[in-house]
């Protein structure tokens, strides 16, 4: 027998399990050594108090795994690697230090406890609708070629994503445009017509030029992208609401989701200007490596302060990351990639604070398997709904 449900083991562990779910373990069990030997490091880490977890005798694999992706193309080698990896473990940060599950040999395991009716993310599923209003499904894993638009050839490869490859060097014309719309719990990298390379997040849309002019280049993004822009000597514009994100040349992440309550500008190098317009006044600030612009959206106030930028760009490199962050900011991250609705039984869970490091898992039942065993609550899953309740 090749798989197991992790709800089933989780089960087990808990003392929950039924006759039948415990028929289907036994005889997953007795398949393979391999199998008894990671139920019970499983069952010995469940078990375990925070005290007890010894964070010195587990190895730190984050820079292994991440090493292992491709620069150009992580975002569509993230789901390939973790079925195919021998040495990634499971790494979370505690409160209190750094706790990596390296000694529980998931990596074998984790490609086997996938079964139908689980909670998983899609990824690299986006869809394109290009000025003419004619639409393409871009979650197939095969190249494709897309009709061109004003001199601009449109290709969708399958390590690269979607690539705009402009043929001429200026346009007398005017600019059409197309738009990329990512669903919840997928992603996909895009190369516009001048290089520039954009990572739109889950629940994201960008809208954008086939081809840019001869002025500035301008975009429209809604939700969450990362973007790496080609310097060229013409400004490079992300227009987001009342916000305005101006650079030449760099790397920075841009957070507007419509259910958080700031649009948050985060510069990993380079140097970009951010403008907001408020009831027709424009109110601008600089910001330089490793500096975060927020704009709350509520007060209308903007404010500019010092951040790991890690924490808000790890997405890009297929994992979660939160520091002293409450769980309710946590879990509305999660669902958004997960597609889940979350309800809490007792309000005062959504204060709970919590500093972890996550990988964005396919089977969200191994993710919050992590999130019970460092905040203490339980995570419950039903379909497309999760309930986190008191133990």
């Amino acid at each position: 027998m090749g798989n197991v449900d992790w709800n089933i083991i989780r089960k087990k562990i808990k003392g929950q399990i039924n006759s039948s779910e415990e028929k289907a373990l036994e005889k997953w069990l007795d398949a393979s050594l391999k199998h008894r030997a990671y139920f019970e490091n499983a069952e010995a880490f469940q078990t375990k108090t925070m005290e007890d977890l010894d964070l010195n005798l587990v190895p730190n694999t984050t820079e292994e795994f991440l090493r292992k992706l491709d620069g150009k193309s992580k975002v569509i080698q993230i789901r390939r690697f973790l079925n195919y990896a021998a040495v990634i473990a499971l790494p979370i940060m505690l409160a209190a230090g750094m706790l990596f599950l390296g000694n529980m040999r998931l990596e074998e395991q984790m490609a086997q406890l996938k079964t139908p009716g689980l909670i998983e993310a899609n990824q690299n599923q986006a869809l394109l609708i290009t000025s003419t209003g004619k639409t393409y499904n871009l979650e197939s894993g095969l190249d494709q070629a897309i009709d061109e638009e004003q001199g601009v050839k449109i290709r969708k490869y399958l390590k690269a994503g979607l690539k705009y490859e402009n043929k001429t060097s200026s346009q007398e014309r005017a600019l059409v445009y197309n738009t990329l719309k990512t669903a919840k719990g997928g992603e996909y990298q895009l190369e516009l017509a001048d290089g520039t390379t954009v990572h739109l997040n889950c629940d994201s849309e960008l809208k954008y030029p086939v081809n840019f002019g001869k002025g500035e280049r301008r975009v429209e993004l809604k939700g969450e992208a990362f973007f790496e822009v080609t310097k060229n000597g013409q400004a490079f514009i992300v227009d987001v609401n009342d916000v305005s994100v101006e650079v030449l040349g760099t790397k920075f992440n841009v957070m507007a989701y419509a259910n958080e309550e700031s649009i948050q500008t985060t510069l990993v190098s380079g140097k970009v200007k951010v403008d907001v317009n408020t009831k027709g006044k424009i109110e601008s600030l600089y910001l330089e490596p490793g500096k975060q612009a927020s704009w709350n959206k509520l007060s209308g106030t903007l404010n500019c302060k010092e951040v790991e930028t890690d924490l808000y760009t790890s997405w890009v490199d297929g994992y979660f990351r939160f520091e002293d962050q409450r769980l309710e900011d946590i879990m509305r991250t999660i669902s958004r990639w997960y597609d889940i609705k979350v309800f809490y039984q007792n309000p005062d869970l959504k204060n709970k604070r919590l500093t972890g490091k996550l990988y964005r898992f396919e089977d969200f039942s191994v993710l919050a398997n992590m999130i019970e065993k460092i905040s203490g609550a339980e995570v419950d899953e039903t379909n497309n709904s999760v309930v986190i309740r008191m133990k």
